[in-house]
């Protein structure tokens, strides 16, 4: 298996460490850059480090991060010159509190200093999957003066969506179960009339000066739309619909997105949890699979997709945990990761050196001692880790 050492996670430090990946990536179209858990500081260093790489030395043009689409488009505002500080951007642009890190924040300073070079994209659904309103309002403000027409069937979107919408995941879904089904049926049927009216004006639209913004509010539109379906789904799933419970709705999303992003010649590196970037379905007990992200990029691009785990040895990982009668539902609290176990990649790697290393799990695939799992927060994930991931970063420890 070949490896790279990096010499340093500092990630204003120079790049030549890195050249050998250079031939790893070769001419993926699209890198996904993962992480065992969000917030960890080690795993947003390696993620500037290897951005640094593909931005500054292979020509990738567009980062996108595990975050909502709608928001992200502020972000983009702001890393191509736009007014405000740093923190304020991160904080109010990038969903689930990725923004809150000093490492994101200093990803996002460093895009802002290629002067435009890169572009800056949220792939997700809005508003931690808590709400329509995010990508509703951009549409709105496209349509305007487009199509004063459309008012009426937002401003009736806006007064369902407002009925079950929160801050917290967990609490949206639970309102939205409570929500008569009677709305939530109007919800739907108002967006698809939506998105039937929009494709149907697009011509006029081009005519009246607004085609510049139509691919970015028909897509707002359409996450809006699978938000929904996704909401539509879980509630079926758990009434107990076994034809919904394999229906990945959100994965479904960030890969439109990847597709909405990717023009012509175009290269990008997206940052996400491992199990959304994995190039195989997850599978659920034996009966039936899930397709996710990396799934979704497979199909499209083949070998132009390139799959990074990253995890680690040992040190202290954040976790979840429910949190019945809370707000949230969950509290996030940080433990210690125990030893890594047979047969994981984490202890198949373990010994290949001292410091950080990317390492080549291609030569893997198909061996029958491969490894069979790699953590997900403080546990563990059980699939063959060489088919689902090209490379795999191991960080000896955090701290």
């Amino acid at each position: 298996m070949g490896t790279v050492a990096l010499a340093t996670l500092d990630a204003g430090a120079d790049l030549d460490d890195l050249e050998p990946l250079r031939a790893l990536v070769g001419d993926a179209r699209v890198v996904g850059i993962g992480e065992s858990a969000h917030n960890v500081r080690e795993y947003q260093q390696v993620r500037h480090r290897l951005v640094r790489f593909l931005v500054e030395r292979m020509g990738f043009g567009t980062v996108a991060l595990e975050s909502g689409f709608s928001e992200g488009l502020a972000v983009d505002r702001w890393v191509h010159g736009g007014a405000g500080e740093v923190a304020e951007v991160a904080t109010g642009g990038l969903t689930y509190g990725f923004g809150r890190t000093a490492e994101t924040q200093r990803l996002l300073t460093w895009l802002r200093e290629r002067g435009g070079e890169v572009r800056f994209a949220g792939l997700d659904l809005p508003a931690d999957l808590g709400s329509l309103l995010p990508p509703v309002e951009g549409v709105a403000r496209y349509l305007d003066d487009l199509d004063p027409g459309a008012a009426q069937i937002i401003d009736q979107i806006r007064t369902y969506a407002k009925a079950w919408s929160s801050p917290h995941t967990m609490a949206a879904f639970a309102a939205y179960r409570e929500t008569p089904a009677a709305d939530r049926d109007a919800q739907t049927v108002l967006l698809s009339e939506l998105a039937a009216r929009l494709d149907a004006l697009r011509p006029l639209f081009a005519r009246r000066g607004g085609a510049a913004g139509f691919a970015t509010a028909r897509h707002e539109l359409r996450l809006a739309v699978l938000l929904d379906q996704m909401l539509r789904a879980q509630a079926a799933a758990v009434s107990g619909s076994g034809i919904h419970a394999a229906v990945n709705v959100r994965d479904t999303a960030m890969a439109e997105t990847a597709r909405h992003l990717l023009v012509a010649g175009q290269r990008m590196v997206i940052s996400a949890a491992n199990s959304h970037l994995q190039r195989i379905p997850i599978s659920l007990g034996g009966t039936f699979e899930v397709a996710v992200l990396g799934s979704h990029l497979v199909a499209e691009l083949g070998d132009g997709y390139l799959s990074i785990a990253v995890t680690a040895v040992a040190g202290r990982t954040p976790t979840r945990r429910p949190a019945p009668g809370t707000e949230s539902g969950v509290e996030v609290l940080t433990v210690d990761l125990a030893e890594p176990v047979p047969g994981s990649v984490e202890a198949l790697l373990a010994g290949d050196g001292p410091g950080t290393r990317i390492t080549d799990l291609r030569p893997l695939r198909g061996a029958a001692d491969g490894p069979q799992r790699f953590r997900n927060l403080d546990g563990y994930l059980e699939l063959p880790v060489a088919e689902a991931f090209d490379l795999a970063v191991v960080v000896p420890e955090l701290a």
